[in-house]
């Protein structure tokens, strides 16, 4: 995998791998394993033959874009330069055609090899038979040196990997095994959420969920040293993984949520302001309760597509219920006598309750954010369906919840 200078490359390009060694793990068919940084930096066998993946994945600087791959860029002669090596590193010319009739060799990156003189000629030698053609180009590249374009360590070493790759003696036969794939960031991951939901059947939500969760699992998995799975060692690796995460109806997700400019104009925040709450006494933690209110309303609505309407109703039943049992307790004797102190007092008690349930959606118990972001999410609104004070319902225009 190419490494970019910056950090932030880096991390953009370890991203890359994990997620394309995930989509070849999903295309995985019986007989093959796929390896992440065994002989390459993502690698399939099967059937007698294995193929190479070498990753070049490049990140946008300011002022620049990914676009395409030019015609003299080091990713590309440097990496075919050090599949050679690999090849010459089998033995004698026998070993070594051997050595490719049984390799395929893909260069893949997120910039487009569409308009790349090396690749189309590549492209004209399979199909048309053009090797003439291939083999002065690439000889003319030898020729040019070092290019008046490159700069630093490209002018050290484009010589170096075209020289390299000319005088390679069975270099029709190895560039008959070589070809470009163009995918995007985007594209992988697009990829991935397509083969979860239609080929192992998952919700959008459930796949992007488990998207996620593979990722993570995966990079825990390599530090201990290159990865390499068959059908049975993935499922039993993961397969535990996929069959609970492939029904659940309620997905929290990571999803990200756009606050409002003036995140103190909820209701719901109103009503914790109005009895003191501590969780919004600063903006960062009135955004970050808005935030569990939001993607709670997400969740929510995407449990609500898996599910029917009788989920909704038990669900939204036992909210009320959990609610109505804590500000019954702390407002029974709460009137419009009560002091201010001890109606906020009262109310406080009432959200605590609130915020120490585990809510449960059709047998699937939600985390604490999802739990803490549901009772906000009813509290909120033009018009509320639970509040903490004795009389939320008259302050906030709050409305009976009446459950259909």
């Amino acid at each position: 995998m190419s490494k970019d200078t910056n950090a932030g490359g880096v991390v953009a390009g370890f991203i890359y791998q994990i997620h394309y060694f995930l989509y070849l793990l999903l295309k995985m068919q019986k007989g093959e394993t796929v390896s992440l940084e065994k002989f390459e930096d993502a690698g399939v066998e099967g059937d007698g033959v294995r193929t190479y993946y070498q990753l070049k994945h490049t990140v946008a600087t300011a002022g620049t874009k990914v676009e395409r791959m030019r015609d003299r860029d080091t990713d590309l002669w440097k990496t075919l330069s050090m599949w050679i090596d690999k090849i010459e590193e089998q033995g004698d010319e026998n070993a070594q055609r051997k050595w490719i009739a049984e390799s395929d060799f893909v260069l893949l990156s997120n910039k487009s090899t569409v308009e790349n003189t090396f690749f189309q000629k590549v492209e004209a030698y399979k199909n048309e038979e053009k090797w003439d053609e291939l083999r002065q180009y690439i000889a003319d590249e030898a020729a040019k040196g070092a290019d008046k374009v490159d700069i630093g360590e490209k002018k050290k070493t484009i010589r170096t990997y075209t020289k390299h790759v000319n005088e390679y003696g069975l270099l029709k036969e190895f560039l008959a095994k070589v070809r470009p794939e163009f995918k995007k960031d985007e594209d992988i991951i697009s990829d991935i959420d397509y083969l979860l939901e239609h080929q192992q059947h998952f919700r959008k939500a459930n796949a992007k969920n488990l998207r996620r969760t593979l990722n993570g699992k995966i990079v825990e998995l390599l530090k201990g040293g290159a990865l390499e799975y068959d059908m049975e060692s993935f499922d039993k690796t993961f397969g535990e993984l996929f069959r609970k995460m492939k029904d659940r109806k309620f997905v929290a997700t990571s999803k990200a949520v756009v606050v409002p400019e003036k995140p103190r104009e909820q209701t719901f925040i109103k009503q914790l302001i109005d009895i003191d709450d501590f969780k919004v006494r600063t903006i960062e933690k009135v955004k970050e309760l808005t935030e569990q209110r939001l993607r709670f309303e997400n969740d929510y609505n995407n449990a609500l597509e898996a599910g029917d309407d009788e989920d909704r109703q038990n669900f939204e039943h036992d909210v009320k219920t959990r609610w109505d049992n804590h500000f019954g307790e702390h407002n029974d004797s709460i009137n419009v006598m009560s002091t201010a102190d001890d109606i906020k007092s009262a109310a406080k008690e009432v959200l605590k309750g609130v915020r120490g349930e585990d809510l449960v959606f059709d047998d699937e118990r939600l985390n604490k954010d999802s739990s803490n972001g549901c009772f906000y999410y009813f509290s909120d609104g033009k018009h509320p369906k639970i509040g903490w004070r004795y009389d939320w319902k008259e302050k906030y225009n709050g409305e009976e919840w009446t459950i259909e």
